[in-house]
């Protein structure tokens, strides 16, 4: 389960926004916000076409300024290898967080200085018919807070970041609580050196923390846009088995709507991949024959121009890996397949 836990790389890339909802999540009681999230489209208006169509994005932070998140990650794994039987491996984990962040400072540049504090992770997995369920706060014992100690370390510690007007994310820094405690409750917090916890921070920050921030904080053009306005970011190149992936997200404004008296960019995503790397491989007497992976992203943005903030947000992603191998044996040629799915849905709302 690990490799789907908040410490694994996430591949996510796009979005949807929201208003008008804000009321009903402030009806509602606090237990039922860790543990639900709404998913729903927007009642939305068109914007009136004799209006100014063009506009800039930019974030709008403001001293003092207090907002939360709840980003809710919902993953599906199936692994199966197919030799003289089939065994298969199948995972579903769905993760609530609940996310505050209070601005410090504004710079003359807009750049913001921000304290982000995990206040809630809710997480309900089953592996292979075994059910596992993590909700913060809840009482647990020491056992149980190791198994966990991801997710215990992020609780009320908090940490800072900057972030530019128009939505990158510069600095991620004073994570040192969140690391103690995790070494803590895993018990290695004497066994590290200096600089071993220092490269585990940066790990902790660039795997895991970063990841989960920049699906809020999306980076943005600055230049003036319009409806039908494209736009394009290349990504990391991620190994996937012997491959190397090339990613590139892909934006266009679909249309300008209306949420109550404030203006929405509705933006559609996706996403171009270029796959490279040999398809054969040999070693110890195995031939391996790899598939080039399938990947598939897509989602919608509705970014909140007056607020100058995502409301809220849906991606979702799809790989698929699978590969052949063959060895001679006194026996004769053995054959064997694996192949494994995966499905990655991301929703962010403002709170």
């Amino acid at each position: 389960m690990r490799n789907l836990s908040i410490f694994a790389c996430l591949l996510i890339f796009i979005f949807i926004s929201c208003q008008k909802e804000k009321t009903n999540e402030e009806q509602k009681a606090p237990e039922e916000v860790t543990s639900t999230f709404d998913s729903t489209a927007l009642a939305t208006t068109a914007v009136d076409e004799s209006e100014d169509q063009s506009f800039l994005f930019c974030y709008k932070f403001k001293p003092n300024e207090s907002f939360k998140y709840r980003l809710t990650t919902i993953s599906d794994r199936e692994q199966s290898i197919t030799a003289d039987s089939t065994m298969t491996d199948n995972l579903s984990q769905t993760i609530i967080f609940i996310i505050n962040f209070k601005t410090l400072s504004l710079d003359a540049d807009s750049v913001a200085e921000l304290e982000c504090t995990f206040s809630s992770v809710n997480l309900k997995a089953n592996a292979n018919g075994i059910s596992v369920n993590y909700q913060s706060g809840a009482k647990m014992d020491s056992t149980e807070r190791q198994k966990f100690s991801e997710y215990e370390s992020l609780l009320n510690n908090s940490f800072n970041l900057r972030v530019g007007k128009q939505g990158e994310i510069i600095d991620i820094y004073k994570i040192d609580k969140i690391m103690n405690k995790f070494l803590s409750l895993r018990g290695l917090l004497d066994s590290l050196t200096a600089q071993d916890k220092v490269m585990a921070q940066q790990e902790l920050t660039n795997r895991s923390i970063k990841p989960l921030l920049a699906q809020i904080f999306r980076e943005v053009p600055e230049h003036k846009m319009a409806k039908d306005s494209t736009w394009s970011y290349k990504r990391e190149s991620l190994p996937i088995m012997v491959f190397q992936v090339d990613y590139e997200n892909l934006y266009k404004v679909e249309t300008l709507e209306m949420l109550g008296d404030e203006k929405l960019a509705v933006i559609n995503g996706s996403i171009k991949t270029k796959v490279s790397g040999k398809e054969t491989h040999s070693e110890r007497g195995i031939n391996y024959k790899f598939n080039k992976p399938i990947t598939t992203a897509g989602g919608k943005i509705y970014f909140n121009l007056n607020k100058g903030l995502i409301q809220k947000s849906r991606s979702q992603t799809n790989l698929q890996n699978s590969y052949t191998m063959e060895m001679s044996t006194p026996e004769g040629v053995k054959k064997a397949s694996a192949k494994e799915v995966s499905t990655n849905v991301n929703v962010i709302e403002l709170l």
